[in-house]
């Protein structure tokens, strides 16, 4: 390995410890890791709607489709 990239690798590690040591203490993030479980239910019911409706707009241009042919 070169010089410059043992440097860069070694500011990476620093910066990610420091930033995770950082992290232990904030209330914010603290906050965010509580209600993580809670975002994710509404993430995945969101998910779930969006696909639901995904899924009706194709099937009504599918079915357009089915009857401009039949017609």
């Amino acid at each position: 390995m070169t010089q410059k990239i043992k440097h860069g690798l070694l500011a990476v590690a620093a910066a990610a410890f420091s930033g995770a040591a950082f992290a232990d203490t904030d209330p914010g993030v603290a906050a965010i890791t509580a209600l993580s479980a809670t975002a994710q239910t509404y993430i995945t019911a969101a998910f779930g709607v969006a696909v639901l409706v995904a899924g009706g707009f194709w099937g009504i241009r599918m079915m357009k489709k089915a009857f401009s042919k039949a017609g």
